[in-house]
């Protein structure tokens, strides 16, 4: 019982970008409130595109002539320029998050396809650290960046730049050309289906919860994405339940769940709490109004 651990278990976990930011948002005061722990609860600011984009982007940034309307020189222009000038919140109104999430998608997808053949379709959620170990080239890692198959060495940052072309090409192909209407929560909805009736045809459509939101994969406010099939950015694992509490003074603690306090799809209260924690109003719940409480259900579509 006393003997250390015999096995290796782990260099890195899950969730180090969500602690990258959490440290950052705790360090950021000394004494903190109910409602700075509402907000660091609700932070929707990716670490993990913050500390990406520089890296697979540098080469890219600002680079090139003028391209004309309409051509995919001018399209990778137009990205580029919305991602310079973004702080990295995964802001459900915004289109940079879709763009970025579909840019790492597809440039991980191009990295490791040559490499693992079939295996690479098991691999549909995007790994920040994997990506970062390639652009900084620790240890060789940049390896990955060369296509097998070819005869020339591709490098990082035309792999970069084909990966972006492919986010486009998709973006283009599933919500139009015009990056700037782009919406993230279009993308990114969330996905909250009846545990009985959430498949049965035609009921489906009033059982079934369906409301964009912001976050993200690597965000504090979790939104995890499906990674699969023909939605990858659907929000398909995110928090039921959220809750802060103030020891000092209880009756201000404040709870929401994520859909309603009935389990009854005709009650008025089956839905009542949805519109509130999609738009992070977390601190407009008091306890009294959502006991007693059904668990909700945020699952898979």
């Amino acid at each position: 019982m006393d003997r250390p651990f015999p096995n290796h278990v782990s260099y890195t976990w899950g969730d180090t970008q969500r602690i990258n930011r959490w440290k950052k948002l705790m360090q950021d005061r000394q004494v903190h409130t109910r409602d700075s722990f509402i907000e660091a609860q609700l932070d929707t600011v990716s670490y993990t595109a913050r500390s990406l984009l520089p890296l697979i982007g540098a080469d890219l940034w600002f680079t090139g002539e003028a391209a004309p309307e309409g051509t995919r020189e001018r399209q990778r222009q137009i990205a580029l320029t919305l991602l310079s000038e973004w702080n990295g919140e995964m802001n459900e109104h915004l289109p940079e998050p879709l763009i970025y999430a579909a840019w790492v998608r597809a440039l991980q997808k191009r990295l490791i396809t040559d490499d693992l053949g079939p295996l690479a379709a098991e691999f549909t959620q995007v790994d920040p650290l994997f990506l970062e170990r390639v652009f900084r080239d620790v240890e060789g890692a940049s390896v990955w960046c060369d296509i097998r198959q070819s005869a020339p060495t591709e490098t990082c940052s035309e792999l970069a730049r084909l990966a972006l072309d492919d986010a486009l090409i998709w973006i283009e192909e599933t919500y139009g050309n015009a990056l700037e209407a782009l919406r993230w929560g279009d993308a990114h909805q969330a996905t909250q289906n009846h545990e009985v009736l959430g498949d049965v045809p035609l009921l489906r459509v009033f059982v079934n919860i369906r409301q964009s939101t912001s976050g993200g994969d690597n965000t504090l406010q979790r939104g995890r994405t499906s990674g699969e099939g023909k939605h990858p950015f659907r929000n398909v694992h995110a928090a039921g339940y959220r809750g802060v509490y103030d020891f000092a003074d209880p009756d201000s603690s404040v709870f929401i769940i994520a859909t309603g306090q009935s389990g009854h799809f005709l009650s008025r209260y089956y839905d009542d709490m949805s519109q509130l924690w999609r738009r992070e109003n977390i601190s407009q719940c008091h306890w009294m109004r959502i006991w007693p409480a059904r668990p909700p259900l945020v699952s898979r579509a």
